[in-house]
């Protein structure tokens, strides 16, 4: 049977994942609009490296958050199946429906393409320095994978009542909390520039 506190840290562990994506996306769309402006005739433009430096850890740490929910429940040197990961993988098998559990996995399948891409991306890149990894974009659908997995965790709570008492993921809620968050902040550097010499 799924313990409910497990399922409350892998919710958890995906509204981290989730908010770090808005943020991230919010404030790499909201900056791009500025780049040229702010990196203008000057090494490391007017804010130094802070944009160069904040931008790619947003990134590194929603794509790490991210991929390591649809790894496999157990590393495979845990031959014993003493280390499990808090993952999808790690639920599923826990569930104790394996109509529902399968159901769910394959509906995962259409979201491979994104999934194995931030999966390549967080090993060749973000976790690792591959010597050999020629840099790709990350596939579009990162959005759809969180709102595939926050109404996959609403229906296991759903079929499930147990686990009603976990916390949710709330797509609509994060990203307008994440886009008023970083437009404040553009908002106050922007007002700032009024009143620099």
């Amino acid at each position: 049977m799924l313990d409910i506190k497990i399922f409350d840290k892998f919710i958890k562990e995906a509204n981290v994942a989730h908010m770090l994506f808005c943020v991230w996306l919010a404030t790499n769309n909201r900056f791009a609009e500025h780049q040229v402006r702010w990196t203008e005739g000057k090494r490391f433009g007017k804010y130094k490296n802070f944009w160069t430096t904040v931008v790619p850890a947003l990134r590194h740490e929603w794509v790490l958050s991210t991929a390591r929910f649809f790894d496999p429940a157990y590393p495979l040197w845990d031959k014993k199946k003493k280390k499990p990961r808090i993952c999808l993988d790690y639920i599923l098998i826990n569930l104790d429906d394996k109509i529902l559990s399968d159901d769910i996995r394959k509906q995962l399948k259409s979201h491979s393409p994104i999934i194995d891409c931030l999966k390549e991306h967080r090993d060749n890149i973000h976790a690792h320095n591959a010597a050999n990894f020629n840099i790709t974009r990350i596939e579009a659908g990162v959005d759809k994978l969180f709102q595939w997995l926050e109404d996959a965790i609403a229906r296991i709570k759903k079929e499930k009542p147990h686990l009603n008492k976990c916390g949710n993921i709330n797509i609509e809620y994060t990203w307008t909390l994440s886009q008023d968050g970083v437009n404040k902040i553009f908002k106050t550097l922007l007002l700032g520039e009024k009143y620099e010499k």
